[in-house]
């Protein structure tokens, strides 16, 4: 079974692609899966959380492979890079979502070519223009995203994911497997069972606040962000807390904030979904020991992985190996390296 065979059997009508970092080979995997919708005869629709497809990496200096667009695909860049782009473009909607390269354009492809997507930023903007593509004959819009503007990977934008990993996250395979484990394991983390705390952590995240559900009711905080708050939380959480709930992004400074909180095992640290939360290995691992735990409201659906063993510091690993390895370690999600054509874990994506 191949990655897009995975999409396909699932029926998944919109993926996100998200890379841990730059240079893991996120842009490999989207030119794969648009290689293999042009090959089954489908209308594609492309977009982008933010900026992508530069052909020069503006952090090492490294030449980028480009996105190739085939004529017939929809695709959702700003303005700029309709006029700019190698490819053949007929413009077929305004969205009137701003951005810093300009307005939002869907347009159709004429002539097949290179070209930079620059989508929108919030998840509002990436779900409407996902929805006009569908409108305008998309039968799978692909999302370019990252972690630091992984919007896209939000279930309630994309209704898949892919998470792209590779060698530029550390000098050994161990390094590696460690941060990839734990972003997989945060991506999977389970939903809030209790529906009466459900609807109160929904109400806190939906208000961007911070706050403290206990067995009387609901204590709110005006922070948002919790970059400052760890220590002024971790002081209100008593045997009576069932849960925390943060509606911004969960900081490592934040977690070793609630290492040593005694009340906190009994109760769960509720985020939206798991890309809002930003841990160490080592903190995460803590935490974990101290019986710690996370929930979320809106689950990913993770589908499946894709590695990448080249690094652009100049180390590489060897591909079958770097492949081998990090499936074994992950477990039960597919991980694929696209170049080589192989895949492992495939068997459970078949369940």
């Amino acid at each position: 079974m191949t990655l897009f065979d995975i999409i396909m059997k699932n029926k998944i009508k919109s993926l996100s692609i998200v890379g841990m970092a730059k240079n893991v080979g996120k842009t490999v995997t989207l030119n794969y899966l648009i290689e293999e919708a042009a090959g089954r005869g489908m209308v594609l629709g492309l977009t982008s959380a933010g900026r992508d497809g530069e052909r020069k990496d503006v952090v090492y200096g490294t030449r980028k492979p480009g996105i190739w667009v085939h004529e017939g695909s929809l695709i959702a860049t700003a303005r700029k890079y309709i006029v700019k782009s190698q490819a053949g473009i007929e413009v077929i909607y305004n969205t009137e979502i701003n951005t810093p390269m300009g307005e939002v354009i869907i347009g159709r492809v004429r002539e097949s070519g290179e070209i930079e997507l620059a989508g929108p930023g919030p998840s509002s903007g990436i779900k409407q223009v996902i929805d006009l593509m569908e409108e305008f004959g998309g039968q799978l819009v692909l999302v370019d995203g990252a972690l630091d503007r992984a919007s896209s990977a939000a279930p309630t934008v994309t209704e898949g994911t892919i998470l792209a990993t590779g060698a530029v996250l550390g000098h050994s395979i161990e390094t590696i497997i460690e941060k990839t484990r734990l972003r997989v394991e945060l991506f999977r983390l389970k939903t809030v069972d209790d529906e009466k705390v459900k609807q109160m952590a929904f109400k806190v995240i939906e208000e961007g606040k911070t706050g403290i559900i206990t067995d009387t009711g609901l204590k709110t905080l005006n922070q948002g962000s919790v970059l400052l708050s760890g220590k002024e939380i971790s002081s209100l959480i008593d045997e009576s807390t069932r849960a925390v709930v943060i509606s911004g992004a969960v900081t490592d400074r934040f977690m070793k904030d609630l290492i040593n909180v005694p009340h906190l095992k009994d109760a769960y640290i509720i985020v939206k979904d798991g890309i809002k939360i930003f841990p160490d290995v080592m903190t995460y691992k803590q935490l974990k020991r101290k019986g710690v735990e996370f929930r979320v409201l809106d689950p990913i659906n993770l589908l499946a992985l894709t590695v990448n063993p080249c690094s652009p510091y100049g180390y590489n690993f060897d591909p079958d190996e770097f492949l081998e390895r990090i499936g074994s370690a992950i477990g039960s999600v597919p991980v694929y390296d696209v170049v080589l054509g192989k895949g492992v874990n495939v068997l459970e994506a078949r369940s």
